[in-house]
């Protein structure tokens, strides 16, 4: 016990000497002695310019760091834009701990901040304006990361399991790589397929694009763009990756990149296949870049699916599967695309882009449920079995063009088509312990649906030479799509209890929809005082919906559908017109915004089904008032709007492709409107490294 005490102590002293930190604080100040807010302060291991921590300045100038190493030479590095770096060396031990710099003076430098840093020595974090630009080297990756493991490292950004990006709690918009879109503007596509290594820097800037589309200039309530730039030795050269796998069961995985860059070409191309139950393209970059976005907007509601599971992730826009799958089974997904833009000078950038995407999948299940209701049991079987075939194409291009420095043109368009090819086969059984058998059935269907869509957009930007709040701004979208769906299903269904009757089936079921939608909207902003702006937006848009269902039955004399139902056939055609003027006046004061005003809206649509007689009209007029309040970052937003039921809810014919399932719209539906309050936060620390976001939201919906 005698000898167990010192050796106790010994260790309990080693700990707590192995655990000791030290801490250092100071200012810094201008070569004019004011405080410098927001310079980069880093702290580095003196015999490798490892990074301990970095700190940014508040607004007095002021930093610390506290959880240094003791008995370690260390080096202070202090930055900021414009001036020279500051270097000094410092130890702490276990006796001093704690070192004040009590000012630190930096002297003004017409060189750039690169030529003055050693490269080693580059901060890990520099903000110039409201650019926040982070050095990739500083923070370590494995050799075959990816740009989004490097994003995982980065102080204020989250990414979800779904690649989605937050920054400072704002979502990232798109990722540009040296300032131009790199396949769309789909962050996840250039996270995922991008290397580490081959990135310098990272800058994060508020989308002002976007700002002004909104039609308010106000970057408190819009995303992030991020721009990747990459190291001199990839800007002028080709690189990539290639990737492969494989385990039991057969199931593998392979695919690569290759990018060839040049100072004002970028190329790139990938390909993949697997049998992972796993996509080949995001959501979000189809949607973006593939038109769909709109088209959405009137089609049925399950017309667009975004699936994770246990089994698998899938992506399917309007019948169109761009691989992956959830259910159980295995999907083997193919595809692959290229990349291309162009950007000869600055004003100018072009781009084209092509997606192939490929699922096919093959679903067999054996169910078996049982039901109890005290000593009766009612058991159901159900053996499934689905051969699916997806097949989809996605073209996209557009330019960006700057007439002069206050002019900004912008198109895209996009073009997706997609075949879908489906052959299901279900047999359901039901019994009962006491009755026996209740019911059986075969189900057979072969269904075929085709999809294809158009979309562009065009912008004009202008803002004043003189007065950055005078703004004009013209937007025209269009959209055109036309889906054509054939459902064959041939069924027998015998029904035992409480009396026997079979019921056959042996029909074709086709469906045309065709659709438009176009828009129109000019907005004004004119300043008439320094703190009040008038702001004028004109929104025109018309909505042409058409549907035709055709019930056909087989001819008795031979193979062909030509015995029409007309219990389940119909037609459906919808028109709308839309009006929407909104007068506003904006209150600006250092962080205070106020924006108020009022909202005429004018609607029209004509409905005619095969069902009514005569027209189904639908009329709206109302003034709304509208309001948007920001002060710091916090943010408050009152709007009202009005919108038509889906076609799916309105058209008066019975689906019955499903026996088990049967459907039938109701064209009388009436509109909704919905009064909208919105409460927002977001506020982000730089010098604490902190990052706070919040928001809720109540919709209240009422008919209108």
């Amino acid at each position: 016990m005698k000898k167990l005490l010192p050796l106790l102590l010994a260790i309990l002293g080693s700990v707590a000497t192995f655990a000791q930190t030290g801490s250092i604080q100071g200012k810094i100040v201008g070569s004019d002695q004011k405080p410098l807010a927001m310079a980069t302060l880093t702290v580095f291991l003196a015999k490798d310019t490892s990074i301990v921590s970095y700190r940014i300045s508040n607004e007095s100038g002021e930093f610390k760091f506290t959880n240094l190493p003791v008995n370690v030479p260390l080096r202070l590095l202090a930055t900021y834009v414009g001036n020279e770096a500051y270097r000094q060396s410092f130890t702490l031990t276990s006796q001093n701990p704690s070192q004040r710099f009590d000012l630190i003076k930096m002297q003004m430098t017409s060189k750039s901040l690169d030529e003055v840093i050693v490269t080693a020595e580059r901060p890990p974090i520099t903000v110039k304006n409201d650019t926040i630009e982070f050095n990739a080297n500083s923070f370590k990756t494995l050799p075959n990361a990816l740009v989004e493991d490097l994003l995982k490292k980065l102080p204020g950004v989250r990414i979800d399991a779904d690649g989605n990006i937050t920054m400072n709690g704002k979502a990232v918009n798109k990722i540009l790589v040296d300032g131009k879109s790199f396949f769309g503007d789909d962050p996840k596509m250039a996270t995922r397929n991008l290397p580490a290594n081959a990135i310098d820097k990272i800058q994060a800037v508020d989308d002002k694009e976007q700002a002004l589309l909104n039609g308010d200039n106000n970057t408190s309530n819009v995303g992030k763009v991020i721009n990747i730039t990459l190291k001199k030795g990839y800007k002028k050269s080709a690189f990539g990756k290639v990737y492969a796998g494989g385990g039991t069961q057969d199931v593998y995985e392979l695919g690569g990149i290759m990018n060839i860059f040049r100072d004002t070409l970028q190329v790139s191309v990938l390909g993949y296949s697997n049998n992972l139950n796993r996509p080949g393209f995001s959501y979000s970059e189809l949607m973006n870049n593939g038109g769909l976005r709109r088209s959405n907007a009137n089609r049925s509601s399950n017309s667009t699916r975004i699936n994770n599971g246990m089994n698998g992730s899938m992506v399917d826009i309007n019948g169109v599967n761009f691989g992956g799958n959830t259910n159980f089974g295995i999907a083997t997904s193919n595809g692959g695309g290229f990349n291309l833009n162009h950007a000869p000078n600055v004003k100018k950038s072009f781009y084209l882009q092509y997606y192939f995407g490929e699922v096919r999948n093959r679903l067999n299940t054996d169910r078996l449920a049982e039901l109890y209701n005290g000593d009766t049991i009612i058991t159901n079987h159900r053996v499934t079995n689905v051969l699916t075939k997806n097949y989809g194409h996605s073209v996209g291009g557009g330019f960006k063009i700057k007439t002069d420095s206050v002019t900004t043109l912008n198109f895209n368009a996009g073009y997706t088509a997609g075949l879908v090819r489906e052959a299901p086969n279900v047999l359901i059984s039901s019994e009962n312990n006491y009755l026996g058998a209740l019911s059986k059935g075969n189900i057979n269907q072969s269904n075929d649906i085709n999809n294809y869509n158009y979309n562009h957009t065009f912008y004009l930007l202008r803002t004043g030479k003189t007065n950055s709040k005078r703004l004009m701004s013209i937007v025209q979208s269009l959209n055109i799509g036309n889906n054509s769906s054939d459902y064959m299903t041939s069924s027998v269904l015998n029904y035992l209890y409480p009396s026997r009757y079979d019921s056959l089936q042996n029909q074709l079921r086709q469906v045309r929809l065709p659709q438009a939608f176009g828009s129109l909207s000019v907005s004004f902003y004119e300043p008439i005082h320094k703190l009040f702006t008038l702001r004028f937006t004109n929104r025109y848009s018309f909505t042409q919906i058409k549907n035709t269902t055709q019930m056909l039955y087989a001819n008795p004399l031979g193979d062909s559908f030509s015995v029409l139902n007309p219990v389940l056939s119909g037609s459906f055609e919808r028109q709308q017109h839309e009006v929407f003027l909104a007068q506003k006046l904006a209150f600006q004061y250092k962080k205070l915004t106020i924006v108020a005003g009022i909202d005429e809206t004018f609607l029209t649509s004509h409905l005619n089904t095969s069902a009514e007689t005569n027209s189904i009209q639908r009329n709206i007029q109302k003034l709304n008032p509208n309001l948007n309040i920001s002060f710091n970052n916090l943010t408050l937003t009152y709007n009202k709007n009005y919108s038509l039921p889906s076609y799916s809810y309105l058209l008066p014919v019975f689906d019955n492709s499903n026996p088990y399932y049967i459907a039938k719209g109701n064209p009388n539906l009436q509109p909704t409107a919905t009064s909208d309050w919105s409460l927002s936060y977001n506020y982000n620390n730089q010098t604490k490294n902190l990052n706070i976001w919040w928001y809720c939201r109540l919709p209240i919906f009422s008919t209108v």
